[in-house]
């Protein structure tokens, strides 16, 4: 990635807009991301911070981002620390990737203070540090020794990471760097990388297409900014440049740059986190769930041929003159069949009592017939309703699993580990076409109950895939749909199901006072009628085109 130490040198300069400003929230979003809400210069800015393995950063964001319902990890911590603080400084050390701020504030009890907020920016070395005269306080990601010097733990005493006697390229001349480059006698990437500061392997690889590599190094460490998103080896890469690189598209500063690249790849990997879980708990409920089933068949099949123990007691019946002292079983003629059949018994009583017990076997059975069949019902249903949750799963934002998992934990297939906050007030995903008619999408079963029996009227549309699970999709309009109505909500409803990737799908369509609810069955299943089909090829590019009502 493009974020090395001399990316992050020229975007503190970008940074500087926060200096004075104060620390006015504080939100972690995951186990590795942060968002602060500083405010300056009579604006409220966004200040990403992820020390995510693979996606490491920190900038300003103009993104709409989840915050849990509840603080997680370091946030009530932050909170009592920074929170109000002002940012007096922000710098570079040298031009390592390790981004200071300097700040200031009064203590709980009422002492001014200063603190610094040391962000390092390191791949799976990343860490956010909270120092008081160099003493750590705190660490979002703790860590024993990793090298000879540095302990990332509470009242260990903070040391920046080793420069190993490298060069900063920005303090020198063309004249030193030329001196540099013959003296070392630099002739691949990596021997730029392990003589200078902040030179990540992209910069380098670009020195070696210049005449004069150490006149092209120059040049391109001083080169002006020209934020860019770009493709290197079939790679989507960024930097704070652009060199001629493929299918290149230049944004107006670093920050935007590194919120356009970074935005959909971390909501990606923090949904990635929340549902990995959770699918694999409804998967496992699934799973167990099946099992029952057959267990259940198999008694029922037993269960259903009760009817011989009905024919062995009316056969004792009548012969309860033909027993033998101690006999096991006894072979009788059954009328039935007008064949012989041999009936085991117990030699303990005589064939009026074996008679009886075998009465009793029939009766116990046919209760079990109907208990069985109650039993085989609801575990079908629970099947159906978890293979319908698991489908929303993968099509649901943060917002939408965290109403999943309230859900499930409501149901008892799972418990939350987080103490319940305040519950979220669902955020339903709205369009709007062309002619501004409105399209509502329930992406799970709370927001699929509030679209269809809460927020529609009776003679709006609703749509749903045939015959499988998917989102409700209202269309907001009373009026006669037009056929391009009918086709981009029956399009939407394809894409948010698990038939997105099929062909011809079947779209049912229906005026919402034809939609009733399931007496004895959960809310997010319902009977339609008077409904018309409509078969169409799922198209997500389709839907890109409308407009996302916020």
């Amino acid at each position: 990635m493009g974020l090395d130490g001399i990316f992050l040198n020229k975007l503190t300069c970008e940074l500087q807009i926060l200096k004075t400003g104060r620390i006015s929230k504080i939100n972690q979003l995951s186990e590795t991301d942060l968002l602060f809400v500083i405010r300056a210069n009579r604006e409220n800015y966004n200040l990403i911070v992820s020390i995510s393995n693979e996606y490491s950063r920190v900038h300003l964001s103009n993104k709409e981002y989840i915050s849990p319902p509840t603080p997680i990890g370091l946030t009530m911590f932050l909170r009592k620390h920074i929170e109000g603080y002002l940012i007096e400084n922000i710098y570079t050390n040298e031009l390592d990737r390790v981004l200071v701020l300097d700040i200031t504030g009064i203590n709980e009890i009422g002492d001014f203070e200063a603190k610094k907020i040391i962000i390092e920016i390191m791949g799976r070395h990343s860490n956010f540090i909270i120092t008081k005269n160099n003493v750590i306080l705190e660490a979002l990601r703790h860590q024993g020794v990793f090298d000879a010097k540095r302990t990332m733990l509470p009242n260990a005493i903070y040391q920046f990471p080793s420069l190993d006697n490298k060069y900063n390229p920005l303090e020198l001349s063309l004249d030193e760097i030329e001196r540099i480059f013959l003296e070392k006698n630099i002739s691949s990437s990596k021997d730029i990388t392990s003589s200078f500061q902040g030179i990540s392997p992209l910069l380098a690889n670009q020195v070696f297409k210049g005449k004069v590599f150490y006149h092209k190094f120059y040049e391109l460490i001083h080169k002006d900014i020209s934020a860019t998103i770009f493709t290197n080896n079939n790679k989507t890469d960024f930097y704070y440049f652009n060199d001629n690189f493929d299918n290149a598209k230049t944004y107006n500063s670093l920050n935007e740059v590194l919120d356009v690249f970074y935005y959909d790849l971390a909501n990606q990997e923090r949904i990635k986190q929340k549902t990995n879980d959770l699918l694999l708990s409804i998967n496992r409920n699934i799973s167990r769930l099946k099992l029952k089933l057959e267990k259940l068949n198999t008694e029922l099949d037993e269960a259903k041929n009760s009817d011989i123990y009905r024919i062995y007691g009316e056969l004792l019946l009548a012969n309860i003159y033909n027993q033998k002292e101690n006999s096991s079983s006894i072979t009788v003629l059954n009328y039935y069949e007008n064949n012989d059949i041999t009936i085991p018994l117990d030699p303990k009583y005589n064939l009026i009592a074996n008679s009886k017990i075998y009465f009793k076997k029939y009766q116990k059975s046919k209760t079990a017939v109907i208990h069985l069949n109650e039993q085989i019902n609801k575990t079908n249903d629970e099947i159906e309703y978890l293979t319908l949750i698991h489908s929303q799963v993968l099509n649901a934002n943060l917002n939408d699993i965290i109403e999943i998992q309230e859900e499930l934990e409501k149901e008892k297939y799972i418990t939350l580990k987080q103490k319940k906050g305040k519950t979220l007030k669902p955020k339903i995903l709205t369009y709007a076409t062309d002619d501004n008619t409105i399209i509502m999408v329930g992406k799970n079963n709370i927001q699929n109950e509030l679209i269809t029996h809460k927020l529609s009227l009776p003679n709006e549309m609703w749509f749903h895939v045939k015959d499988g699970p998917g989102s409700h999709v209202v269309v907001k309009k009373t009026d006669n749909l037009t056929e391009n109505d009918i086709r981009i909500a029956a399009n939407i409803a394809a894409i948010y199901s698990l038939q997105k990737e099929s062909s011809s799908v079947a779209v049912n369509y229906t005026l919402i006072r034809y939609i009733k609810k399931i007496p004895g069955k959960r809310n997010c299943f319902v009977t339609i009628s008077h409904e018309k089909t409509i078969f169409i090829d799922p198209c997500e590019f389709d839907i890109t085109k409308i407009k996302v009502k916020k």
